[in-house]
């Protein structure tokens, strides 16, 4: 559990980036809690995704992300600490393939909006729904377990429990 954790946190982290928020959206927690999850099913049709479940390009993808190259032709390279890496292909770049250290799918999440406030939903390899994250602005997100438990609110490089308090910071 403690390893989802950590890499829900990663995932945060790696598409936190965007547009500027014109305007002051915000959102309590069960305010986001409710719009995380409108029109997000609980599971997806996972053999439309049957390719993907090893990574094809597994040895030049950890070649290249061990020389700290990011980018190739077709994709974009993400790692974590925790071992895992996502691939993103720029023909879609609105869908990621993340994986574990012997190219083994973990999760696959697709961003749903173009700008701001936007979600980014997670599904495991079986197809069911792993979370959800709601980008408020390109410095605060909410992220959700699949039972709709807050995890993690960011706001700028901190990061808060349900209860308000302080739980983490990056740099």
């Amino acid at each position: 559990m403690k390893k989802y954790f950590l890499f829900l946190l990663f995932v945060s982290l790696f598409f936190s980036t965007g547009y500027t928020l014109n305007g002051g959206i915000s959102y309590t927690v069960n305010q986001a809690r409710e719009v995380s999850f409108k029109d997000v099913p609980n599971s997806i049709e996972i053999n439309k995704y049957k390719k993907y479940f090893i990574d094809k390009n597994y040895i030049k993808n950890k070649e290249a992300l061990h020389k700290n190259k990011t980018q190739y032709k077709n994709r974009y390279l993400s790692l974590f600490s925790s071992g895992f890496y996502a691939v993103t292909y720029k023909n879609n770049t609105n869908v990621s393939y993340y994986y574990n250290s012997n190219s083994n799918l973990q999760l696959i999440d697709f961003i749903i909006g173009n700008d701001y406030p936007s979600k980014r939903v997670g599904y495991d390899s079986k197809g069911m729904l792993n979370s959800v994250t709601l980008d408020v602005s390109a410095n605060e997100q909410f992220v959700f377990n699949k039972n709709k438990k807050l995890i993690a609110h960011w706001i700028g490089k901190n990061c808060y429990n349900e209860q308000g308090e302080l739980i983490m910071t990056r740099e």
